[in-house]
This record gives structure tokens, C-alpha cells and sequence, in this order.
């Protein structure tokens, strides 16, 4: 991606003041296998006390968090009462591809606490893994999951962000297990009043395996089980634990 000259610098100044950036949403789900999503927004997941860090970095350069009236909030984490969002554009200088950066509508910086994530979980991507001009961390499969089941059990059942979270949570799963493109190895997601064919038992055996195997945190072995129950139909998405439980 060829990013307007301002996110560019404001990029690289957090690197001199070594903020730790943790993709997340758009790229990240992307990299999981996830593939419809459209823009080119950033999100990051940024340490806690480098929030301040990031904000004291872009001010100069003339970027100022954006209220909900004019950068409308359209993504779950975007409803951290923390998170930073910055509407991105070129302050000064022009985009080397203008069709792609137009499409950047939004830089978001997410406290890495709103999805209970922490440092040793991350890893860092190699500078061939992506288009940026600072380092990047990522997390792997279940580090996410585990932070979206976490997020969406301490929300209240019914309420929107929850079923945001949820629905997130449902699409990585579902494009990780069953063939949504009708050209993978992986059987379609079973319907409820059919029987499983030989290949959809098959695709429901192997996540449960996968899942199964997953390194969980000793006190979230309960995760474990909603994304097992989840994903297999014993339990909706709808029925896991929120904060009403």
C-alpha cells in the first residue's frame, strides 16, 4: 500500500520513539485468511502508556483525534474510550498512488488492553511481510480469538458492539475451517437442518483438532470450549459468555 506522505512520516517518528505497533482488523484479518474486507484502514494495538506517546507525535504534524461526527465509527474497536483515531490524509504532500490511498480513510490506535492481548503474545513481522515504513507485530490465530471471545464476555448479550465482536469472531473461524469460495479443500459450513456430509464431519473433525491444540492461557481453558461449541453448532456465537452470565 502507498500511504499519503503524512501517515508515512507520522509512521516513521513512532518508530524513532520506539512505539510498539500490533496490526489488527483489516490487516490482520487479511493475514488470517479472512478476505473481505475493503479499504486500506490502519489499526494498530499500541502498549498503554504509548498512547500518550503517539499522540504527543502526531500533533505536530497536524493530525488530531477525530470526534464521531466527522470519522463515524464503523468498526468494533474503534469504540475503545482510549483509542486514537485519525482521520488519514495528506497534510502537505500527495500520495505516490492516489487510488490506493484515497482509499485510507482512517488511522486507529487501540490500547492493547481493550482486547486483554499482552507483549509476550506478539511476534514481529518480517519487513518482506508487509508495506511499512516502521516494524510491525502481529499475533497469531488464537492469541486473536482468545482476545475476541474476551472482548465480547465482558459486554453486555444483546448490545451492538457485542454482536460486532462476535461477528468478527464468526467470519476469521469460518474462512479458517470451511471453503467460502466454493475452490478450497474445506467442506461449507454444515446447515442446521441438513445432515453433514463426509466432508463437512471431516472439516468439523479437523477444527476441533486444531482447536484443540491451541496454547491457552491456565485460566482460559474456557475459551477453549465457547470456540469449540462455537464452531461445531453446539452453540451459537449469540450464546456464548457475555458480561450478563
Amino acid at each position: 500500500m502507498d500511504l499519503p506522505t503524512g501517515v508515512t512520516h507520522l509512521l516513521e517518528q513512532l518508530e524513532l520513539q520506539n512505539v510498539i505497533l500490533i496490526e489488527w482488523q483489516n490487516a490482520l484479518w487479511n493475514r488470517l485468511g479472512y478476505p473481505l474486507i475493503e479499504g486500506g484502514d490502519l489499526f494498530f494495538l499500541v502498549p498503554d502508556d504509548q498512547l500518550r506517546t503517539v499522540a504527543k507525535t502526531a500533533s505536530p504534524l497536524g493530525y488530531k483525534p477525530a470526534d464521531r461526527a466527522s470519522l463515524p465509527l464503523r468498526y468494533a474497536c474503534e469504540h475503545s474510550s482510549r483509542a486514537l483515531r485519525y482521520i488519514a490524509r495528506d497534510l502537505g504532500g500527495k500520495a505516490k498512488n492516489r487510488s490506493i490511498s484515497s482509499s485510507l480513510t482512517r488511522l486507529v490506535f487501540v490500547p492493547l488492553s481493550w482486547t486483554g492481548i499482552s507483549g509476550h503474545e506478539t511476534m514481529q513481522l518480517w519487513p518482506y511481510e508487509h508495506n511499512l515504513p516502521c516494524t510491525v507485530y502481529t499475533v497469531p490465530i488464537p492469541v486473536v480469538c482468545s482476545a475476541l471471545v474476551r472482548i465480547a464476555s465482558h459486554k453486555r448479550r444483546g448490545s451492538k458492539l457485542r454482536a460486532a465482536v462476535l461477528a468478527e469472531l464468526c467470519d476469521v473461524l469460518t474462512y479458517r475451517y470451511f471453503d467460502m469460495g466454493g475452490d478450497g479443500d474445506n467442506a461449507d459450513p454444515p446447515a442446521d437442518d441438513q445432515p453433514m456430509s463426509d466432508k463437512e464431519a471431516l472439516a468439523l473433525n479437523n477444527a476441533v483438532n486444531d482447536l484443540g491444540g491451541w496454547d491457552m492461557r491456565e485460566d482460559e481453558e474456557w475459551i477453549r470450549t465457547e470456540l469449540i461449541q462455537a464452531v461445531t453448532g453446539a452453540k451459537s456465537y449469540d450464546d456464548l459468555r457475555s458480561k450478563t452470565d
